[in-house]
């Protein structure tokens, strides 16, 4: 994989993030764990994820996928480029999922590097608790149902 340096490499203050983060939205779910995200700000195209840990031990980013409410289609982390943004306009909710991980009960730490076409490389921490009951989707267990599921879906959101 080809590492784009960028200009600028901005770490989020926790206040900013606690704007985008859905608090109480971190949950496991079908085979993993989800949490969601809402764009309260102005449009932006991601166009990039280029890490994710967990309690500082990295994920493998082909683990992640999201779904915009509304949309019927998960994208695959990996699918996200520069010539294959995300859209996200002001008001959206994204739902994340990360397969082949369960949470413990407790407190987890999450740490993003992300890319946006604009900003450049955007650096987010965030903790919150496991939260029992449905996934952020609303579904029992959360996430989609049926195949192929989150990490399977077709990159169209």
């Amino acid at each position: 994989m080809v590492r784009t340096l960028y200009a600028s490499q901005v770490r989020v203050p926790g206040f900013m993030v606690k704007q985008f983060y859905v608090a109480g939205s971190l949950r496991n779910a079908n085979g993993g764990f989800e949490l969601q995200a809402r764009n309260p700000m102005g449009d932006g195209r991601l166009t990039g994820i280029r890490d994710f840990q967990v309690d500082g031990t990295r994920v493998d980013v082909a683990a992640v996928s999201a779904i915009r409410a509304g949309d019927t289609a998960w994208t695959l982390a990996t699918a996200v480029t520069p010539m294959t943004p995300v859209l996200f306009r002001k008001g959206d909710v994204v739902t994340f999922h990360v397969a082949g991980i369960t949470l413990s009960p407790g407190t987890h730490r999450l740490d993003l590097d992300l890319i946006e076409r604009d900003l450049g490389e955007l650096l987010l921490t965030l903790e919150d608790r496991v939260a029992p009951g449905a996934g952020p989707t609303g579904m029992p267990g959360g996430g989609p149902t049926g195949s192929p599921g989150p990490a399977g879906g077709s990159p169209g959101a």
